[in-house]
């Protein structure tokens, strides 16, 4: 029999989106992509490095004292979300500020798109599935 998984055991483990990972590694990667894409500067990536590890450090504070309450805690985020955008803002030039709205909507859409993709997947009835 496979050993059971807490839910807890499962979070903790680094995988796609970086759930799991530490925030130095979380904001290094976020910088790292926002450097490539924006065509970011030595200085503004710095800056932006700086801020992404605030708010990265700041998620996990959330995470680890999430009281359970679902809608609070995306709430949280999202207003926190807000304001790393606001200082995001301060950093990049209107062109790269723009193309960052842009690349935003893009992994918006993306989320939906798989979520969408998963809920198909689960409606789905195995073959054969009916005659059992």
């Amino acid at each position: 029999m496979p050993p059971l998984c807490s839910g807890q055991h499962r979070q903790a483990q680094p995988g796609r989106g970086g759930m799991g990972m530490d925030p130095e590694k979380r904001a290094e990667q976020q910088t790292a992509a926002m450097t490539e894409k924006l065509s970011l500067s030595e200085a503004q990536s710095a800056k932006v490095k700086e801020i992404n590890l605030k708010y990265a450090q700041k998620a996990k504070e959330m995470r680890d004292n999430a009281s359970g309450d679902r809608e609070a805690m995306r709430a949280s985020m999202v207003a926190m979300r807000q304001e790393q955008e606001k200082e995001l803002q301060t950093v990049l030039t209107e062109e790269q500020w723009q193309q960052w709205l842009k690349i935003r909507e893009e992994q918006k859409e993306n989320r939906s798109e798989r979520r969408d993709k998963a809920k198909d997947k689960k409606k789905k009835k195995p073959e054969g599935s009916e005659n059992r």
